[in-house]
């Protein structure tokens, strides 16, 4: 009886440790079960949609829009480029408003930095102006989306004058 009970508590022993002592790794996909992982991420990604909380009408022809992109062409060949050596390149840019309160085109130096991904969470981080700064994109196949809850965007007043509004927004860029 006593050999049973100890061959059963050996037995009982081997097989938790078996269970136990296996290392496997978790897979982390996206909503559509896409499996997202360091290799899969690289690649060049181009601004699609810059969609804001609050329509716009831009370009003033009488039709608002949540998507600044179709209200104007600041935006048009903004890309990120992500490398597989963990480095990425990104272009800025954007609408502001001028000094005369109408809407001006603007293009800053490309943006250069290091990127880590932690499951469906992109974090690219780089200096701007002295100031270390992390921007986190949601990974989605091939789609990297910033949202930002409440910042700032540009807008016309009834009058045609360009000012900055609060608003949510969110980034879209496609590979």
């Amino acid at each position: 009886m006593n050999t049973i009970k100890l061959t059963a508590a050996v037995l009982s022993v081997f097989t938790l440790t078996i269970f136990t002592s296996c290392n496997v790794e978790p897979i982390d996909s996206d909503l559509l079960g896409n499996i997202i992982n360091p290799a899969s991420i690289a690649g060049t990604y181009r601004m699609t949609a810059f969609n804001t909380g609050i329509p716009t009408d831009l370009n003033n022809n009488g039709t608002t829009s949540t998507n600044q992109m179709l209200e104007t062409s600041c935006f048009n060949n903004n890309f990120i480029t992500i490398n597989p050596n963990s480095t990425f390149t990104a272009t800025s840019k954007g609408v502001d408003v001028s000094a005369a309160a109408t809407l001006e085109c603007y293009t800053d130096p490309d943006i250069t930095g290091t990127w880590v991904l932690n499951g469906t969470v992109l974090t690219l981080e780089y200096v701007d102006a002295t100031v270390q700064t992390f921007e986190m994109f949601s990974v989605s196949g091939n789609t990297l989306t910033y949202s930002v809850p409440l910042g700032e965007i540009v807008n016309i007043t009834s009058t045609n004058t360009a000012i900055y509004i609060n608003s949510s927004y969110n980034i879209i860029y496609t590979r």
